[in-house]
């Protein structure tokens, strides 16, 4: 299990975080939804190991935190909100930087063509990711923390799934591409923590959803008792409608209410 206790982070004579408690655990998709500047992506850092902070962070009982670079790649993979990559990469090359050297040609060829092809980029393994549509990088990005993921089992670990902002600049086919694949991961037993903005999709494709403002968890629970219109319009300022549906729930903002208060 992936758990946070009290996690608080100051900076700057800022308090980013405040007081989180937070359990992950096996096989469970986690969405975390909040207004800009909630602290959200401040938190997967401290989840993965990538930020220290106040409090107590456990991955599988130890201390991300003093894990080696290794020992964190091989227990969990993270899509970072605005991944860079400056090198002229292909596609292909790409994807296996996630995938370590341990393992064999054969192994390394199989997770490449499997990350691929669940990710839909089979036809663009060879171009280069500088020649990509921001929303063919993207997907890139995630089959390479996929193909780690993959990596990470093979030795051992592959416990834990941490991607923020996974659908961003992805057309709709693409966005349940991506989730699909985050869902998959989680059905084999890895943890997943997935940072959305689309209330909706979050409530369709999470088990737990967890709301978080100015660095506090003000909810944690199933998305049907925790996506009330009175609550997130408490959260993101703004009058929202919730509407169940045969499969889920539809979350909108209350446009017309939004431009007479305008």
């Amino acid at each position: 299990m992936l758990e946070a206790k009290a996690l608080t982070l100051v900076k700057g004579g800022k308090r980013l975080l405040n007081d989180i408690n937070l359990r992950l655990r096996p096989g469970e998709f986690v969405a975390v939804l909040g207004p800009n500047g909630a602290g959200k992506s401040t938190l997967m850092h401290c989840l993965s190991g990538a930020e220290r902070a106040s409090g107590e962070v456990r991955m599988d009982t130890r201390c991300p935190t003093t894990l080696s670079a290794f020992e964190l790649a091989t227990q969990r993979a993270v899509l970072e909100q605005t991944p860079r990559v400056i090198a002229p990469f292909s596609v292909e090359a790409l994807v296996q930087l996630g995938i370590p050297r341990e393992l064999t040609g054969s192994e390394i060829a199989m997770i490449t063509d499997q990350a691929l092809r669940l990710l839909d980029l089979e036809a663009l393994r060879r171009r280069p990711i500088s020649n990509l549509s921001g929303g063919e990088q993207h997907r890139t990005h995630m089959a390479r923390v996929m193909a780690q993921l993959w990596a990470g089992q093979r030795l051992g670990g592959g416990r834990y799934l941490l991607i923020d902002e996974p659908t961003a600049s992805l057309d709709l086919q693409h966005q349940i591409t991506v989730l699909k694949a985050a869902r998959e991961a989680a059905s084999q037993g890895v943890g997943v923590l997935a940072i959305l903005h689309d209330i909706s999709l979050a409530a369709s494709v999470a088990q737990r959803i967890v709301l978080l403002k100015r660095g506090r968890v003000v909810a944690d629970g199933c998305p049907q008792s925790i996506l009330t219109g009175s609550r997130l319009g408490e959260l993101y300022g703004l009058p929202i409608r919730v509407q169940e549906v045969e499969d889920g729930l539809t979350v909108t903002p209350h446009y017309s209410a939004c431009w007479a208060s305008a």
